[in-house]
């Protein structure tokens, strides 16, 4: 099986066996065949926009591995690549909407000025993506009219036929973990979202409601209300370490993660009282 590894400015072509785990893909007249298990099972396109995306060592460690026809391109954010096979042509570019919108991301969103393209050159090529935190990956469709608004660094990729532009929020509709704004994802095609630990979607009916923690906020459709506020008042917000929670109203999905990273900042880095001192 060969794969493409690239360490510093070389690039190795290699012919390993890849870990049980995974699922390694023979190329035989261009079709990729099964040699061992661990993969979800293949999905049929829903069009030439869908990609075939298949999630492996779930769900604390998942790898997307992004199977392409030949031609076909993944976009994907900045040193997210952990694997790819031969018969893959590696880019770089602005992204869809070009450099305006791509210094508007980086200057508002928080996000990489350059995003990864990957194309295939032949049929069954496939490249493996990984989020930076340990967690889990979804896959979202994207509709023209049923736009996404995600968290700054949820990304993780995203197919040809999607745009990404930059919404100003407002502090007193939401409080994001990196700043008063969200990616707003449109067009017509698929979305790789990636959390800090476990990823669970809901589908909130008209006027249904739900509160989350502003740290666990993933992702939310764009016909899904979202206001600000503190759970139980100030007083029982600052004696119950709770906070700033968003209360969203459908209708529209709802993605939340597991961790917030705000935790592990501060598991990892713990302020001491004599710190301020």
């Amino acid at each position: 099986m060969a794969i493409l590894c690239c360490y510093g400015a070389a690039s190795v072509l290699l012919v390993s066996r890849l870990p049980a785990c995974v699922f390694s893909p023979v190329l035989v007249f261009g079709e990729p065949q099964e040699a061992r298990g661990g993969l979800g099972e293949k999905h049929e396109r829903a069009d030439a926009n869908f990609m075939d995306v298949r999630l492996s060592c779930q769900p604390s460690y998942t790898l997307a591995y992004c199977f392409l026809e030949a031609g076909e391109s993944v976009w994907s954010e900045r040193g997210a690549m952990a694997a790819l096979s031969a018969g893959i042509t590696v880019g770089a570019g602005f992204g869809r909407g070009g450099m305006s919108k791509a210094l508007l991301r980086k200057e508002a969103g928080g996000e990489s000025l350059f995003m990864t393209k990957f194309t295939a050159d032949v049929h069954g090529a496939w490249v493996a993506l990984a989020p930076r935190y340990p967690g889990d990956i979804q896959t979202c469709a994207i509709r023209k009219g049923e736009d996404l608004l995600v968290q700054t660094g949820s990304m993780l990729g995203h197919s040809d036929g999607v745009t990404i532009d930059v919404k100003w929020a407002g502090v007193r509709n939401v409080v994001l973990r990196e700043g008063a704004t969200v990616l707003r994802i449109h067009g017509d095609g698929e979305v790789l979202l990636a959390s800090y630990g476990g990823l669970q979607r809901f589908e909130l009916a008209e006027e249904e409601e739900m509160v989350v923690d502003t740290g666990h906020l993933v992702a939310y459709g764009i016909g899904v209300g979202i206001k600000l506020g503190v759970l139980g008042g100030a007083r029982v917000a600052a004696m119950s370490g709770e906070g700033i929670v968003a209360r969203l109203a459908g209708p529209g999905p709802v993605f939340i993660q597991t961790r917030a990273e705000h935790g592990l900042v501060s598991w990892l880095a713990p302020s001491r009282s004599h710190d301020s001192r």
